[in-house]
C-alpha cells in the first residue's frame, strides 16, 4: 500500500495520553519455538467461530476461571511445540515469517501485502484473513511493490494448515492477472470520474452459524485526512470462502452481500458515526463499537457503543445505542459518546474490545502518529468508561518512529486475533506503514514489501485478568525492518511536513554536460536526488522551441552520482539540450541546459 493510501487516519496533531497514568509490562522480543494450537479455545468474547458464548465471556459476571488446559497436537505449517513454555501458545515470529513468505513469493493475482489484518477461523485447518487496502504481488523484501498488478482496497485471503505447510488462497472483485482491466476490491463501488472512489476499509466481524457478518467503513476519495462516509455490513458464506481456499490459485471473486447501514453526523461535526470496529458477543446480544471524528483536521476519535440481538445483527431497526448513564436508545442521533467530557482517550480506527477477568480492556495502537505503543485500558462495563489512568502498555515496537533512523514508520490498528489464540496468551496483530518519501517523492513501497506486512505479539491472559499464577510476559517477533532510509536519510522525508501532496521540493539538475559525436551526443548530469526522473529535451537546428526527445526512468539507487542519456540520427548542426527533473507526481524542479555542435562526417556530403 502507497503511503499516499495510508489506512490509519491519524495525526502527528492527536491529543496525547496521559503517559504517567499507563502502566509498563515486561516484554520479550525475539523467536520462540512453540507450536499453534489445533483445538484453539476462543477465551474471550470476540468473533467466536461457533456460534457459542465461551467460558471466559462470564456475563453473569460469576468470575468463570479461563478453561485450564489445551489439545496436545498442533496444526503442520507451523513449528512445533518444543520451547520450555511448550502448549502455551503461538509463536508471533511464526506468525510474521508466514506472511513474509507468502509476499515474497506471490504471483500478480497473490495478496503482497496489506493492512487492516482481521482473521476468522473457519474450521480446524482454515482461516480466512481480511485486509483492507491490499497490494499484489509480485513483490520482494529488496524490489517492493514497483511492478505489482496493482492496489485493491480490500481483499480476503484463505489461510489452508497442512502437513506441508500453509497454503494461502487471495480472493478478491476479479480483474487481476489482466492487462486490459484494473484489479477491484472485495467490496468496491463504481469508479468516479478522474479514476477515484469511495474506498471500503474492513473493520471487525463475528461468524454466526455459517454466515461470516464483516464490518467496513467508507472513506472518501483523495488523500489525508481520510474522512469515513458510512457503514455497510458484508455477509459472507464461510463454507464457500473455505471452499475457495482449496481452489486454484491466484484465486477467485467472491460476492457477499452488502447491507449499507443508515448514517448520521453529529451536527458541527465533519464526519458520521461509523460502525464496527470492534464487535463482542456476551451471550445472544452483540455489542458493535463505533467511532466518530468530531473534527476531521484533528482525529480525535470518540467511542461509541450499540447492541442488538445475535439474530438480528443485519437488521438495524433492531440495533439500541448507548445513550449515557446506562441508558439505551432506539434512536441513533441520541447516541452520547462512552468517555466522558473530560476524557482525553481517541480510540484507534480499528482496536479491539475484550473480556478477561472481571474487567473488559480496550486494546489499540497508540493513535498518537509515530508512538512504537499497543496499549489496553480496562473497564468495569462493556461500556466503559476506559480508564486512562489504569492503562498499561503491552508492547512497544522499538524499529517504528517518523525519523530516517526508523524509516519513518508507523504502526496503527492493534487488534485482537482470537482465531489464532489459546487459552493462555490472546494474539493481538497491528499494521506497519512508512509515511518516507525521497527527494523524487517515491513512497517506501518501491524500495521493500517489508513497509506493509502484519505483525503479531502474544499477550498472556494473566497481564490482563490478574489472575496471576503465569509468565507476566508478551512475546513478539524480531522487529527485522529493512535499514532503507539510512543508506542515504539525506535523501528520504516525512510526507506529512508536505500536507499539500506529501511530496518535497524537486531538486534541480546543476548542470549537464555534452559529448558530440557524428550523428549523436551523450548526455551527462549529476544525479538530482534519489527517486528523481529525468525528461531530455532538444532544441534542433534552426528552430525556436523544445521537443521532448528522450525520458530517463526513476532512479531507485545512491550507487549511480552521474545520470546518463545518449541521442542519435543527429544531422550535423548546433543544438540545445536541456534536462527536467520530475518526481512520481509529475512535478518539475530547475531545469539545466547545455549548447552542443554535432560535427559532420568528413567525405559525405552535407556531412
Amino acid at each position: 500500500m502507497a503511503a499516499s493510501n495510508l489506512h490509519e487516519k491519524e495525526s502527528a496533531d492527536a491529543p496525547p495520553r496521559a503517559r504517567a497514568g499507563v502502566r509498563w509490562r515486561r516484554l520479550r522480543a525475539g523467536g520462540l519455538v512453540i507450536g499453534l494450537v489445533t483445538g484453539l479455545i476462543l477465551v474471550l468474547a470476540l468473533k467466536p467461530s461457533d456460534g457459542r458464548s465461551p467460558a471466559a465471556l462470564d456475563p453473569a459476571g460469576t468470575g468463570a476461571s479461563l478453561p485450564a488446559s489445551l489439545p496436545p497436537s498442533a496444526p503442520a505449517g507451523l513449528p512445533a511445540s518444543t520451547g520450555p513454555r511448550t502448549g502455551v501458545g503461538p509463536v508471533p515470529a511464526a506468525l510474521d515469517a508466514e506472511w513474509a513468505g507468502y509476499s515474497d513469493s506471490s504471483t500478480c493475482g497473490d495478496w503482497a501485502g496489506g493492512d487492516g489484518i482481521s482473521a476468522v477461523r473457519l474450521s480446524a485447518s482454515q482461516i480466512a484473513w481480511f485486509f483492507s487496502d491490499s497490494y499484489l504481488g509480485p513483490a520482494t523484501p529488496e524490489s517492493g511493490f514497483s511492478h505489482s498488478a496493482g492496489l485493491v482496497h480490500n481483499s480476503v485471503v484463505i489461510q489452508t494448515l497442512s502437513g506441508q505447510g500453509s497454503r494461502f488462497v487471495t480472493l478478491t472483485g476479479g480483474g487481476v492477472c489482466s492487462s486490459s482491466v484494473r484489479p477491484a476490491a472485495v467490496i468496491s463501488p463504481p469508479l468516479a470520474p478522474g479514476g477515484h472512489s469511495t474506498r471500503y476499509w474492513a473493520e471487525d466481524g463475528i461468524t454466526v452459524g455459517d454466515a461470516i457478518i464483516k464490518f467496513y467503513n467508507s472513506y472518501r476519495p483523495g488523500n489525508a485526512p481520510y474522512i469515513p462516509t458510512g457503514t455497510l455490513i458484508a455477509t459472507y458464506s464461510a463454507s464457500e470462502l473455505g471452499a475457495a481456499g482449496d481452489g486454484p490459485s491466484p484465486g477467485g471473486v467472491v460476492t457477499p452481500e452488502l447491507i449499507p447501514l443508515p448514517s448520521y453526523t453529529p451536527p458541527g461535526s465533519d464526519s458520521p458515526i461509523v460502525w464496527g470496529a470492534s464487535v463482542l458477543r456476551a451471550g445472544n446480544t452483540v455489542y458493535v463499537y463505533g467511532t466518530q471524528m468530531p473534527n476531521a483536521p484533528v482525529p480525535f476519535r470518540q467511542l461509541y457503543l450499540a447492541r442488538v440481538p445475535l439474530s438480528q445483527l443485519t437488521q438495524f431497526a433492531a440495533w439500541q445505542f448507548y445513550a449515557g448513564s446506562g441508558r439505551w436508545t432506539a434512536s441513533q442521533p441520541a447516541a452520547q459518546p462512552l468517555q466522558p467530557a473530560q476524557s482525553t482517550l481517541s480510540v484507534s480506527s480499528g482496536f479491539s474490545v475484550v473480556r478477561a477477568g472481571q474487567r473488559y480492556w480496550l486494546i489499540q495502537a497508540d493513535p498518537v502518529a509515530g508512538s512504537q505503543d499497543i496499549d489496553a485500558y480496562p473497564a468495569a462495563s462493556l461500556w466503559g468508561p476506559f480508564d486512562q489512568a489504569a492503562g498499561i502498555v503491552l508492547y512497544r515496537d522499538p524499529g517504528i518512529g517518523l525519523d530516517s533512523a526508523h524509516d519513518y514508520r508507523l504502526m496503527y490498528e492493534a487488534r485482537a486475533e482470537p482465531a489464532v489464540s489459546t487459552s493462555h496468551e490472546l494474539v493481538i496483530s497491528y499494521n506497519i506503514n512508512s509515511i518516507g518519501n525521497t527527494s523524487g517523492c517515491i513512497p517506501m513501497s518501491w524500495f521493500t514489501n517489508t513497509v506493509t506486512l502484519p505483525r503479531f505479539i502474544a499477550v498472556p491472559l494473566t497481564l490482563l485478568s490478574g489472575a496471576g499464577g503465569g509468565p507476566d510476559v508478551v512475546t513478539a517477533g524480531p522487529p527485522s525492518y529493512p535499514q532503507i532510509a539510512q543508506r542515504a536519510p539525506a535523501q528520504w522525508f516525512n510526507e506529512w511536513n508536505y500536507p499539500a501532496d506529501g511530496c518535497p521540493q524537486v531538486p534541480g539538475v546543476t548542470r549537464v554536460k555534452a559529448r558530440p559525436q557524428a550523428g549523436a551526443v551523450a548526455l551527462s548530469w549529476p544525479d538530482a536526488g534519489l527517486g528523481v526522473a529525468y525528461r531530455v529535451y532538444l532544441r534542433s537546428p534552426g528552430t525556436t522551441g523544445y521537443t521532448l526527445s528522450t525520458t530517463v526512468s526513476f532512479v531507485l539507487s545512491t550507487t549511480t552520482p552521474t545520470i546518463s542519456a545518449t541521442l542519435f540520427g543527429l544531422a550535423p548542426g548546433e543544438y540545445v539540450a536541456r534536462v527536467v527533473p520530475v518526481n512520481l507526481r509529475q512535478q518539475t524542479g530547475h531545469a539545466a541546459q547545455v549548447a552542443f555542435t554535432v560535427p559532420g562526417v568528413p567525405g559525405v556530403p552535407g556531412g
